[in-house]
């Protein structure tokens, strides 16, 4: 409660904006001005908010004729024209009227599902524009936004810059029509929530690599070899679908049967097959030298896809090394990486002088440390080389375009959830009349009949009834 100017009194229900509260905005069931003489003699002196801000919802309406008969009350559709006029969508679209039952609708002949009406909507050529509508507004409006960004490195504020970039989204986006003034505020406010610290950082020290997540240094510079590695991927897990198969056949014709809680590996099953062959390797019959070469064969399979899983895997690592050194070159460059790197290395000669290798966990320690050694060396002789090979180390100007990139993303995201949480209300909304009135009473009882009669059918042939 907040006394205004002129002596009324602002009630705003708990969790309000603080928008609608300093500019005093009178919205249904959020907030309204009272006076102090209603305060006083209507309610003497009793505060609480729900006295004079009501945000329950409204009655769910029924119609009876419609719940007995079926049929979607018109009334009730038309009620829903503003949330339809949102996105350019005519009723006609998903209701049609009934011929001899004025004031009554059914849905259209599309529509034979409650799933179809979410499908039907998504595919609307109007709902589409729509949401394209919106997407076109905000590239328009990055255009701007992101000159104001670059344009704090020069010494403009952010304060500054945040009201500014606010003020011109609401401005584009409330006269679409789908997003108010609030939501408008909102889609600006979580994306600036989750970016302020990276233009602290852009003010502070520049277009700094650290602000660019992995994944867009990849889909600018490595997307050949991030492609390679994902299909090493697919391989590797359609080897593995296939080696699942061979142990379970090779178990079959095996026929062995596990302990309980035991998990059949083709470890497992490869020990049993050669168990197995081994027991008929002194048997001079034609059969058992057939079963022989069956078993033979199964866990030569199982070797072989074993082996293919094993060279991708081996390769999928040494790949994934690589593209990892890729990307701290193209972020630091040769300098501070080759710093990097002698200051480990430095670290591991000191501590292989150190080692005591006259006991078993000192000589298994120094086989790890020199084998780093040797790699670490190894990466101060291809450095420069790698380097060049991608191009040399990230620009400013590389940076700046890729951190630019990550913020329209953020802001894109935002906006797509919001316009995507007023589809999914309309969606809903239309669901709910699907509930309420797509079957009627009656056709409930038809089919509670057809179906007693079907039972009773099935109960006379079993002899039940007479």
């Amino acid at each position: 409660l907040e006394l205004s100017k002129n002596n009324d009194v602002l009630v705003r229900f708990r969790g309000g904006l603080d928008f609608v509260y300093t500019h005093k905005i009178e919205l249904p069931k959020y907030s309204r001005l009272v006076s102090k003489a209603e305060i006083v003699d209507k309610h003497d002196f009793n505060l609480n908010i729900r006295r004079y801000v009501d945000n329950t919802p409204d009655p769910e309406p029924q119609n009876v004729q419609a719940h007995l008969l079926g049929g979607v009350p018109e009334v009730e559709v038309q009620a829903m024209t503003s949330d339809f006029a949102k996105f350019g969508i005519y009723t006609n679209t998903l209701f049609q009227p009934i011929c001899d039952r004025p004031a009554y609708l059914s849905f259209s002949g599309a529509i034979t599902s409650k799933s179809e009406i979410k499908t039907t909507l998504e595919a609307n050529a109007a709902v589409q524009a729509t949401v394209n509508q919106h997407r076109d507004i905000l590239e328009a409006w990055w255009q701007v936004a992101r000159n104001d960004f670059a344009a704090l490195r020069e010494g403009k504020k952010m304060p500054e810059v945040r009201q500014q970039l606010l003020g011109s989204l609401k401005t584009s986006l409330i006269p679409l029509g789908v997003l108010d003034e609030f939501k408008s505020a909102g889609v600006f406010v979580n994306w600036w929530q989750q970016i302020r610290y990276d233009l602290k950082t852009v003010i502070a020290t520049g277009w700094h690599h650290t602000l660019i997540p992995d994944s867009y240094l990849i889909s600018a510079f490595f997307q050949a070899e991030a492609e390679t590695i994902a299909n090493l991927e697919v391989k590797i897990s359609e080897a593995q679908s296939v080696l699942a198969e061979a142990v379970e056949a090779a178990q079959e014709i095996a026929a062995y049967e596990p302990d309980e809680d035991e998990t059949v590996t083709a470890a497992v099953i490869k020990k049993v097959l050669k168990d197995l062959i081994d027991d008929l390797k002194d048997s001079k019959g034609q059969s058992a030298s057939q079963e022989r070469e069956t078993l033979q064969a199964h866990e030569n399979a199982i070797t072989a896809l074993e082996k293919i899983i094993k060279d991708n895997k081996a390769r999928q690592k040494v790949l994934s090394d690589e593209l990892a050194l890729k990307l701290q070159l193209k972020r630091i460059g040769s300098r501070d990486f080759k710093a990097e790197t002698l200051l480990l290395l430095q670290d591991t000669t000191l501590r292989i002088a150190a080692l005591n290798a006259t006991t078993k966990n000192g000589k298994k320690l120094l086989t790890a440390l020199q084998k780093d050694e040797t790699a670490l060396k190894a990466r101060l002789t291809k450095t420069d080389a790698v380097l060049k090979s991608i191009g040399g180390q990230l620009t400013e100007a590389e940076a700046k375009t890729l951190i630019l990139k990550k913020l329209h993303d953020i802001a894109t995201q935002e906006l797509n959830r919001y316009i995507n949480t007023e589809k999914r209300q309309l969606i809903q909304m239309v669901e709910n009349l699907w509930d309420k009135y797509a079957i009627s009473t009656r056709a409930l009882e038809a089919e509670r009949s057809k179906t007693i009669l079907a039972l009773d059918v099935f109960l006379t042939g079993l002899g039940y009834f007479k």
